[in-house]
């Protein structure tokens, strides 16, 4: 490739031989001297192509605004908000009104999901006043489904927090019991679809934040296959990641609602090989009826016995599963060792990721880019850093340090290591339709004490992700699934839900959700203490 040397140069162009000297510098290198004005004429060139393509018009999804108008958008009131669940509201329709899968639905959508002039807030006053230009591509499907969108739900912080309690507009508490966790970070679309306020919500999830709140408010979450949902106009955390996916009160509407928003959008490059177009995307409630006789399911064993396990919700979990057995599939223990390494390799990926992203250096991807929350996002000042939350704050600096300390094969390291762990799963899923296990291996703690300090904050969320942050990795689909409630350890009349989380292959939803459906209807029964 020749270097572009300028026809002409911009009055405002800053370039000058400092600037190459300078930049060089903090590569700890240097040129000849003589050579420093040719490089420079050189990055003149490359600075006018820049500053041309800076200033061009940016090129976005369009919006069908008669279509799909926004109606009544406002920030909800203390009576339309009693859990503090909704973000903002606002009622969307389809006004063609031909109906679809989601005719009469209603839906919440996590507030890091764009919807054009509806104000964002990502739970944070990191940023405050992020009002999105175009729809991302969940939210058209949903409408030409013949879905409602009643508003956006309020989730944690930036979304890095599992515990719920980080929304810069307050606590948000657990739909069945006030004062404990609703975990995170779609904390608000666990507890409205919890709650009734709405039929079906949207979570995203980047270690567990569909299943955690799914299995703390007692709904059903699915993280899908990475990429068979698109991801385009979600703000994203890193992404291979980043998932989008269903949160219902029944397994049948979740997968009704996973057959309306997904299959490939020929805009997100999260969705690869075997991701079906939409016109091919399975009738997912037809399958999830056809039993689960035949099947195989295996229960892991370091899923059951990972640290800071409670053993009654391993052994209510593993009780729900051996009932099974009574419809014809076939219940085993197995073993996996490297499960327990997931988590590990995530705050590796995690960490290191959530610095470029939020930084604006993402590259290497064919996507929407969302540049006007870019610019909401970056610079990092000292204002925007302060309202951050721990785990904020705790991302950026081991991010930052990782990047300009660590090796720089870390990364890389982990994810060859994420490989491993992967093919280690498909191993086993050669010889099991799905692995089941805890999708918390504890019932939902107290919300921690306004005002707790860094480590106290950080203690409520230890252990969380232990049994889902490696599906994130992976990119296998996992769907946690209530089996019951037990008494809270702190209080024996506060009865908290049990997840039991099911996994299988890429792209098999379907054995998902035949034993998700199987178990809620012919085996899930009160869990006695």
């Amino acid at each position: 490739m020749s270097a572009a040397l300028p026809q002409s140069i911009s009055p405002n162009n800053p370039i000058d031989d400092q600037a190459v000297v300078d930049t060089l510098a903090d590569l700890g290198v240097k040129l000849p001297e003589n050579e420093v004005p040719e490089y420079a004429d050189f990055l003149k060139g490359a600075w006018e192509i820049w500053n041309k393509i800076d200033g061009a018009d940016d090129y976005i999804p369009t919006v069908d605004l008669e279509r799909f108008p926004r109606d009544k958008v406002h920030l909800p009131s203390k009576e339309e908000n009693p859990t503090n669940g909704w973000a903002w509201k606002v009622t969307i329709e389809d006004k063609q009104g031909k109906g679809g899968l989601l005719a009469g639905k209603t839906v919440c959508l996590k507030d890091n999901v764009a919807v054009k002039d509806v104000p964002a807030m990502l739970g944070t006053d990191f940023f405050g006043d992020w009002t999105p230009n175009t729809d991302a591509t969940i939210v058209t499907r949903i409408l030409e489904a013949g879905g409602t969108v009643l508003g956006k739900a309020m989730c944690e912080n930036m979304s890095l927090w599992g515990a719920s309690g980080s929304a810069s507009t307050g606590l948000i508490h657990n739909a069945r019991a006030h004062g404990y966790s609703a975990g995170g970070s779609s904390s608000g679309t666990g507890v409205l679809v919890a709650s009734g306020a709405v039929d079906m919500g949207i979570g995203g999830d980047q270690g567990g934040s569909i299943r955690l709140p799914a299995s703390k408010n007692g709904i059903v979450g699915l993280k899908p296959t990475h990429g068979l949902v698109p991801y385009t106009g979600i703000a994203s955390f890193e992404a291979t990641l980043d998932h989008t996916g269903p949160m219902t009160r029944t397994v049948l509407d979740n997968a009704l609602f996973l057959q309306a928003i997904a299959g490939a959008d020929g805009i997100d490059d999260r969705q690869g090989a075997g991701c079906p177009f939409p016109d091919n995307v399975p009738d997912y409630p037809a399958l999830a009826k056809k039993g689960v006789e035949g099947l195989k399911i295996g229960l892991l064993t370091e899923g059951f016995n990972c640290p800071m396990h409670d053993k009654r919700v391993s052994e209510a979990v593993e009780n729900a599963a051996q009932r099974l057995s009574l419809l014809g599939a076939t219940v085993e223990h197995v073993s996996m060792p490297t499960h327990s390494e997931g988590p590990s390799l995530w705050v590796v990926i995690g960490r290191m990721s959530a610095t470029v992203s939020w930084g604006g250096k993402a590259c290497g991807r064919h996507q929407l880019y969302m540049n006007d929350l870019t610019l909401k996002t970056v610079p990092m000042t000292q204002e925007k850093f302060d309202h951050l939350f721990t785990s904020g704050v705790n991302t950026f600096v081991n991010g930052e340090y990782a990047w300009k300390h660590m090796s720089p094969t870390l990364l890389g390291k982990a994810y060859n290591l994420v490989r491993k762990l992967r093919d280690e799963y498909n191993a086993v899923l050669a010889k099991y339709d799905v692995l089941v296990m805890p999708t918390i291996p504890f019932l939902a703690p107290r919300l921690a004490e306004p005002g707790s300090g860094p480590t106290e904050l950080m203690k409520s969320a230890t252990g969380l992700t232990s049994n889902t942050s490696p599906f994130n990795l992976t990119g296998l689909p996992a769907l946690s699934l209530p089996i019951g409630n037990l008494p809270s350890t702190d209080d024996s009349a506060v009865q908290l839900p049990v997840g039991m989380q099911i996994v299988s292959k890429a792209f098999r939803e379907d054995l998902v959700y035949r034993v998700a459906y199987a178990c809620e209807q012919q085996c899930v029964k009160p869990v006695e203490a």
